[in-house]
C-alpha cells in the first residue's frame, strides 16, 4: 500500500496518524563522520518512551525537562545508529528473571535524543528538537585486530559530564513508528540529519532507514530520555 493511501484509509477509519506506521519508502542509510572520518554503521534502531502499556508513545507535558523558554508537550524517542557486537546470552539476568540476556558492545555510533512537538494529535517535525546526544568513537575501527579476536575493541564515548556542545541541530523529514499497539518490534524507520561540534569536534549524521529493532521504554523509565541542558540554549 502506498503511504498517500494509508494515510487516506487511516483518516476513513478515524486512526490517529500522530503514530501509524505507513509502507514509506525508508532506504538503509545510516552515515557518522567524526572530525571528518567517515566512521561505519550497521544498522539503525530506535527507542521511545511509551505508554504503561507500551502500545503509542507518551505524550510528555515538555520535552524540554523545563529548560526551554515554554513547555512543550510532545513524544521523547532515541534514535541509534550504531556498529556494535552481540554477545548471547552472557549477561545476567534481571531481578525476576531467569533468562539470560545478550551483551551489547559498541564498537562505534550516534544515539541522538529527540523530542518531537504534538499538537492537536499530530507531530511536529519541523519543531522537532535535540534534546540530548552520545557518540561512540573507536577512530573508524582503525585499533589493531587480529582474526583471533572475535570482538573488535568497543570504542570510546566522547560524552561526558563537562564535554563542551556547540552548533547542534538537527533536521527531520519523516518518522514512522511500527504499530505498537500490535506489538511490532521493527519497521517503522526515520529521515534525519543531525550535527554538532563536541569538545571542538565536528559531529554529522544523516540517516533514511527503517529501524532495525524498535525498543520501548515505560513512563518509569522516563529519566533515560532526560534533556541536556547544553543543548537546550
Amino acid at each position: 500500500m502506498k503511504k498517500r493511501n494509508a494515510v487516506i484509509l487511516s483518516a476513513a477509519l478515524g486512526i490517529s496518524a500522530s503514530f501509524c506506521t505507513y509502507a514509506a519508502d525508508f532506504g538503509h542509510e545510516q552515515t557518522l563522520t567524526i572530525s571528518g572520518k567517515p566512521a561505519y554503521l550497521a544498522e539503525t534502531s530506535a527507542r521511545v518512551l511509551a505508554n504503561q502499556n507500551a502500545t503509542a508513545p507518551e505524550l510528555v507535558e515538555d520535552i524540554t525537562d523545563g529548560f526551554g523558554a515554554k513547555k512543550i508537550p510532545g513524544y521523547k524517542l532515541m534514535v541509534m545508529g550504531r556498529t556494535y557486537s552481540m554477545a548471547a546470552e552472557t549477561k545476567p539476568p534481571k531481578q525476576g528473571q531467569t533468562q539470560w540476556r545478550e551483551n551489547a558492545y559498541v564498537h562505534r555510533g550516534i544515539k541522538l535524543y529527540l523530542g518531537i512537538p504534538v499538537a492537536g494529535g499530530k507531530m511536529d517535525l519541523a519543531n522537532a528538537k535535540l534534546i540530548n546526544i552520545g557518540v561512540v568513537d573507536d577512530d573508524g575501527g582503525s585499533a589493531p585486530h587480529v582474526p583471533e579476536e572475535k570482538i573488535r575493541p568497543v570504542g570510546k564515548q566522547l560524552m561526558g559530564k563537562d564535554t563542551k556542545i556547540e552548533k547542534a541541530k538537527l533536521r527531520i523529514s519523516e518518522l514512522d513508528f511500527p504499530d505498537m499497539d500490535k506489538g511490532e518490534t521493527s519497521g517503522g524507520g526515520v529521515r534525519l540529519e543531525a550535527e554538532a561540534f563536541i569538545d571542538g569536534k565536528p559531529v554529522h549524521t544523516k540517516i533514511n532507514s527503517t529501524f532495525a529493532r524498535f525498543y520501548t521504554g515505560k513512563p518509569a523509565s522516563a529519566g533515560a530520555f532526560k534533556a541536556d541542558a547544553r543543548l537546550m540554549k
